[in-house]
């Protein structure tokens, strides 16, 4: 699918989900209470009735946050670094001149996330070691570690992880290559950057 369509798609179904979500919240508070004031329920049942009500539109408005904290999600690119956003989470600066590896990861749907390898880094609870034995746990990483250290002849880096963003993430990914100029990056996140090249015409 096109990055473009992709965009749209999402910008799509992120209001037809909040439009559905809300919609769905207001009809059922609307049921339950005509149908309550019609006498349908007593006793332990209405209560029951009421408790269901209150945990499923608590559910649905922690959908909606969660969408909306998804959506708020945004990498920044200054004149040195990059800078991180995500709602309720502490900014990271990460400085171009620290980017050493940038990988794509490929998921399912056509998703995929950005890995970012670092060779040093400043206290950050939101930087990983990343490690042979990170990269043992997590076998997704496996074949970026062997390739990150078979490069540069080290054993542990620090990483952080892009997974937010949808489709975006491919600027993410061009404008990453655009300003790292350290940095390797592999054949698969080339294959991505390509794309965005292609469709946008950049160069």
């Amino acid at each position: 699918m096109k990055i473009k369509k992709k965009l749209a798609k999402e910008r799509s179904k992120l209001k037809r989900s909040v439009f559905f979500s809300i919609l769905l919240m207001v009809a059922m508070l609307y049921l339950v209470l005509v149908l309550d004031d019609q006498g349908y329920f007593v006793g332990l049942e209405r209560t029951l009735i009421y408790a269901n009500l209150y945990i499923i539109e608590f559910l649905f408005i922690v959908y909606m946050f969660r969408l909306y904290i998804e959506s708020t999600f945004d990498v920044i690119f200054k004149q040195d670094r990059i800078k991180i956003i995500k709602f309720f989470s502490q900014s990271v600066n990460i400085p171009f001149d620290n980017i050493v590896f940038v990988d794509v990861i490929e998921k399912y749907q056509d998703d995929f996330y950005i890995l970012i390898l670092l060779d040093k880094m400043k206290r950050s609870k939101s930087l990983i070691l990343f490690d042979k034995q990170f990269a043992l746990n997590h076998n997704e990483y496996l074949k970026s570690y062997k390739e990150a250290s078979t490069i540069y002849g080290r054993e542990k880096f620090y990483c952080y992880i892009i997974k937010l963003g949808g489709a975006k993430k491919y600027f993410y990914l061009y404008k990453l290559y655009k300003t790292c100029y350290r940095a390797e990056f592999t054949d698969t996140a080339i294959k991505y950057i390509k794309r965005v090249i292609e469709e946008y015409n950049l160069s």
